[in-house]
């Protein structure tokens, strides 16, 4: 029974380590037997389909790159200006102006077209017009070409295209220049052709796409015309001599426009080679892949996992064997309680902590979890009572020299006035407070707070002698939308006491402004008094009392504080001034309105 037991407390060691053993090197036994017997041949088959995908993509862009000059070529021999001008009477043209106007003519239409950068330049064979008078270098004669191997058979052939080099037309072309030539139908026979237009395009614009489609090392990217002569090519520098006629001749044999052969012999090897027609066009691409290369990325993938294997076999023995059964159940433990915090339960039992790591980081999470609920009740009621109490000073403090000047007025007005004049006063008074307490609530509507202002503006016409005008610019939709109380008076008191009331006439405009923008409500409050400047303005938030400050300083601060306390750090207030133009105080709420969707809770 003691062996029993003793072996239940230390045969998980061996468990896990005969497991990892086995999970390791099992998976990467099948792996390579797999990889022997069914990866290779699969190699073979995503490369020949890669090969035939980029011999297809090849075909599609060159299709692409010709469409684009031949469909120049045919606007250009098509135009009925080149096609009379082309067999004209060339003896009109003697005269040097007449052959100057109508060179401008025809070089519009042949210049407009060289925005495809592939084009290096277009020339125009006459068979009479103003080359039968004088040649040029984009208009020449074809009458002194008629013995040229090029024209006579261009001529012979009833296509109304040809590619070939640009070294067969002229021997000082550049290297891998390409020539397309355009027969140019007659006006009268549109089987018969009065001259050719030439496009010479840059090599590069044909080998940069070939270059594109070399899949290996070996590979190698052809471009022929009908005539099997070799345009262009791409085979990473190797000078090799391909069979490009007897190539040629396995796509023109029959009516297919593509040819694929995975057992093409070239040089004693064994390749893959794909052909393509291109439509449209009188040329073919190939594609030459050497079966070596295909059969190299499977070899390579081979021995790159029988590497790896042998290198974590060594290392898998020694790490597995000292992994601990306890560590195992104490970590299973330790996700539960994470996953219990996670959702929201921090009240629980204290796990039991060992002295290693694993209890180490046991104790660490213990105390974290602790700290975290302190520090949760501690900042909640921290919050409530900063809140609670700055709103209450807020309402025990509000400007008692205001609550003085009022009083003092009513004195003045009922030694001086009457009744009537001070009834007026005291229920605007009454008015005034009645909306600052408003019944103990936190929040009020906007149209309590404007009613609240308007209450504050008209007292203070009394006093100053209605040198206040107060404007509401406030969408009735708006009226409902729910803000803390008393958020909008400090600023007008400061618009009125630090802005209006400096000007040397003592009179001004107030005006609020509010809208709804993307989920919140912008209030602004625009006063055209003396404004402040830049010292002012980055002083107004770092006031503690409201003595002499010009942002108001206590009332500024307390707004800040309770509209980021109520919705966040990205609501709040903002201030714009200029020194003798005024004040813009802009505030930022949710948009929560009573009774409508708005409102979220």
């Amino acid at each position: 029974m003691k062996k029993r037991i003793r072996f239940a407390n230390l045969s998980i060691r061996y468990k896990l380590f005969a497991t990892y053993l086995l999970v390791i090197a099992i998976p990467f036994l099948l792996l390579l037997f797999i990889h022997l017997n069914l990866t290779q041949q699969e190699n073979k088959e995503a490369a020949v389909y890669s090969s035939r995908k980029m011999l297809d993509e090849t075909k599609s862009y060159l299709e692409y790159k010709s469409q684009a000059i031949t469909e120049v070529l045919n606007f250009i021999s098509f135009n009925s200006l080149l096609q009379t001008s082309v067999s004209a009477d060339s003896r009109q043209f003697e005269d040097v102006n007449q052959w100057h106007m109508e060179a401008l003519r025809l070089s519009r239409l042949v210049n407009q077209f060289r925005y495809n950068e592939d084009i290096i330049s277009i020339q125009v064979y006459m068979k009479d017009g103003l080359a039968g008078a004088t040649e040029n270098t984009d208009f020449l004669n074809m009458r002194n070409y008629r013995q040229t191997a090029w024209l006579q058979r261009f001529t012979a052939e009833k296509s109304a295209f040809m590619w070939l080099p640009s070294a067969d037309v002229d021997a000082e072309s550049g290297g891998g220049e390409l020539s397309i030539l355009r027969k140019i139908p007659s006006a009268n026979n549109i089987r018969e052709f009065d001259g050719i237009v030439r496009a010479r395009v840059h090599g590069e614009a044909m080998h940069s796409v070939l270059d594109h489609a070399i899949l290996t090392p070996g590979t190698s990217a052809l471009l022929f015309n009908e005539q099997g002569e070799l345009i262009s090519r791409a085979d990473s520098g190797r000078d090799l001599q391909y069979p490009v006629q007897e190539i040629n001749a396995l796509l023109s044999a029959g009516e297919e426009t593509s040819y694929y052969d995975e057992n093409y012999s070239f040089n004693g090897q064994r390749h893959l080679l794909g052909l393509q027609h291109i439509p449209n066009t009188s040329m073919t691409v190939a594609l030459i892949v050497p079966y070596t290369d295909i059969l190299e990325s499977s070899t390579k993938a081979r021995n790159r996992i029988i590497s790896i294997f042998l290198l974590v076999i060594p290392l898998m023995l020694p790490l597995s064997f000292f992994v601990s059964a306890s560590a195992t159940k104490r970590i299973r433990q330790l996700i539960l309680h994470v996953r219990k915090v996670k959702n929201g339960k921090f009240q629980l039992a204290p796990l039991p902590a060992n002295e290693d790591e694993i209890g180490e980081l046991t104790h660490n999470f213990n105390m974290m979890v602790n700290n975290m609920t302190g520090l949760i009740e501690e900042t909640y009621s921290l919050g409530r009572e900063v809140k609670n109490k700055e709103l209450n000073a807020l309402q025990a403090q509000i400007n008692p020299h205001f609550l003085y000047n009022t009083l003092d007025l009513i004195n003045v007005m009922a030694i001086e006035s009457g009744s009537r004049e001070i009834k007026r006063v005291v229920d605007e008074l009454a008015v005034f407070y009645k909306l600052s307490l408003s019944n103990g609530k936190e929040y009020v509507t906007l149209e309590s707070e404007l009613q609240h202002i308007e209450a504050y503006v008209r007292i203070q016409n009394m006093r100053f002698g209605n040198g206040i005008a107060l404007v509401l610019e406030v969408p009735h939709e708006l009226y409902e939308c729910e803000l803390p109380k008393i958020v909008l008076q400090p600023l007008v008191e400061n618009a009125i006491l630090h802005g209006i009331m400096e000007k040397e006439e003592e009179a001004g405009t107030i005006r609020i402004t509010a809208s709804a923008d993307k989920g919140d409500v912008r209030i602004e409050v625009i006063d055209d008094g003396v404004g402040m400047d830049a010292a002012a303005l980055s002083a107004i938030f770092q006031e503690k009392s409201g003595g002499g400050s010009k942002g108001g300083g206590y009332g500024v601060r307390n707004i800040e504080e309770r509209l980021k306390l109520s919705y966040g750090v990205m609501y709040g207030i903002t201030f714009a001034s200029t020194p003798g133009s005024g004040t813009r105080v802009s505030m930022r709420v949710p948009d929560r309105r009573t009774g409508t969707g708005f409102y979220s809770a």
